[in-house]
């Protein structure tokens, strides 16, 4: 995976995530480096501290997490809001296996509720609605390209009141000259326009590579 470039000035992001972020536990910054070293894809440690710090305040019964990596994303979210379940779905099963010893590691795997799912997350979208409908928070981080039809599947079976959040919406700087010929640029900028045209109200969280957060009217 060759390196994407990052929305802030050079060094900085990096400087951010080792020095200024508060990590409660060593083994974040392990997944960081293992991460780096395989080239998979995981938030920056800012963003996992702030999705820490959003679901300790919104302590959501379940959580849906489209998009699994090693974990990463899951466990800093667990760590804010221990007692909600989690069902997190990746289709790289072996990768995604890692969570369950990175939580031992951090001697919360006894704590936390997750349940993994291997899977297609527009297969697991389509066929399993029973299982993720009730879901009080979603979090989307998986294939850019699908970004706008999970919106749609989401927003419409969603419970009034249930909270989104989709990572990477400044695509690494690429929101203000989107590549035409880039299906995934075209698919950020559609479900901007999406949310823009739907929900009353929304969060643009400027960490790591754009975090956004909305809530669906309550009725």
């Amino acid at each position: 995976m060759k390196p994407r470039p990052s929305i802030y000035i050079p060094e900085l992001e990096s400087f951010i995530d080792s020095t200024l972020v508060y990590k409660p536990n060593s083994v974040f910054s392990e997944m960081e480096n293992y991460a780096k070293e395989k080239n998979i894809p995981i938030v920056t440690a800012a963003t996992g501290a702030v999705l820490s710090h959003l679901l300790s305040l919104l302590k959501p019964n379940q959580v849906l997490e489209l998009g699994t990596g090693l974990g990463y994303s899951t466990l800093w979210m667990a760590t804010g809001s221990p007692g909600s379940q989690f069902v997190t779905v990746d289709r790289h099963e072996a990768q995604a296996a890692l969570l369950d010893e990175y939580a031992k590691k951090m001697g919360i795997w006894e704590q936390i509720h997750v349940k993994r799912v291997t899977a297609s997350v527009m297969e697991y979208l389509e066929e399993q609605t029973e299982e993720w409908k009730n879901s009080d928070l979603f979090f989307v981080d998986c294939d850019k390209i699908t970004y706008l039809d999970i919106f749609r599947i989401l927003w419409r079976s969603a419970n009034p009141g249930a909270c989104f959040l989709f990572d990477n919406m400044l695509w690494h700087g690429r929101v203000l000259q989107p590549d035409p010929k880039k299906p995934s640029d075209l698919a950020v900028m559609a479900l901007w326009d999406e949310v823009k045209s739907q929900v009353s109200h929304y969060t643009l969280y400027p960490v790591g590579d754009g975090l956004l957060f909305f809530q669906k009217d309550k009725k």
